[in-house]
Parts: structure tokens; sequence; C-alpha cells
């Protein structure tokens, strides 16, 4: 499969990229007390019709990292989450290779995340984990007070965002 001109790939993700914090919180429904989780998640992702998925494959294949799916409604979506690849892949390649619109400022920013998660990022995972299954990372008060920043921050430059009720 050709590789693409980086500068295609940034062309590209100006117009139909995204750079993505999110707070999640997911609940437990398979368990009686249903507990409720919060946590940071960050990806780089590009959606598009599925008819599309070819650029995406040439995209995923020059950028070499990341995933692509297909959805029921008929959207291909390639999403990098890996902490590694978007540190040592996703940002170097940004920043070789310079967005133009105003992406460049959501880059910016997300690329700061970025840091945040990969200086909080388990370095020796516990192989005893807790009664639950679980194991609670601890972040820096810091850096958690900075994401919250970085995503407000964020917002002037998305098309359509939300405010959750748990994010204050």
């Amino acid at each position: 499969m050709p590789q693409l001109p980086g500068d295609y790939i940034a062309g590209f993700v100006d117009g139909e990229g995204c750079f993505a914090l999110k707070f999640r919180r997911d609940i437990r429904h398979e368990r009686k007390s249903k507990p409720v989780y919060f946590y940071w998640d960050i990806e780089f992702a590009i959606l598009l019709r599925e008819d599309d998925k070819n650029i995406l494959d040439q995209i995923k294949n020059t950028l070499n990292c990341g995933k692509i799916s297909i959805s029921k409604r008929g959207a291909a979506r390639y999403a990098v989450n890996n902490i590694n690849d978007l540190t040592d892949k996703i940002v170097p390649f940004f920043q070789k290779h310079k967005l133009r619109a105003k992406k460049s400022n959501d880059f910016n920013l997300w690329k700061e995340a970025v840091t945040i998660f990969k200086r909080n990022q388990r370095l020796k995972l516990n192989v005893e984990f807790g009664k639950d299954g679980f194991q609670k990372t601890e972040w820096n008060p810091t850096d958690l007070k900075r994401l919250k920043e970085i995503k407000k921050e964020m917002e002037q430059f998305k098309s359509r965002g939300k405010d959750w009720k748990w994010f204050k």
C-alpha cells in the first residue's frame, strides 16, 4: 500500500481530524451495585463514510499505528489511543507536517495533554490487582487541574462540544 505525503495528511486532518481529550463516566451495569468510574481518555481520530475507508487505510499505513473500525451506521473510523504511539508517532508527525487551520491551536493544547498523560502513565503494572480487579492510578493533582484547563481551552476549537454535568 502506498505511503501518503505528510503535508497531504496534515491538510486532510485539518478538515477531517480530531484531537480529542475526554473526561469519561462509565457505569458497570453488570454489577449489582452499578459502580460509576470516572477517567480521562485521549485520542487522535478521523471519521469518514465507509466508502472512504481506503484513504484511512493509507493514512494508517503511513503513520504506522492505530486501528480502523466500521460502525453499524456505515462510518469508518481511524483512531490512535496508545499513549506511546501518540507520543512517539502522532505528535512528532504533526510537529514536522504543520496543520494550517484552527486545528493547529487545538493540536498544541492536545500535545500538552499527551505529555501529561505520558508523565502519569503507569510504568510498572501491578500483577496483584485489588479485590475488585482494578488498579488505581494516582495522578499529580497539578496535572489533573491542567487537563481540566486544557479541555476547557480546546472547546473553542471544536465544532460542537458539550459539557457533562459531572465535569465541573
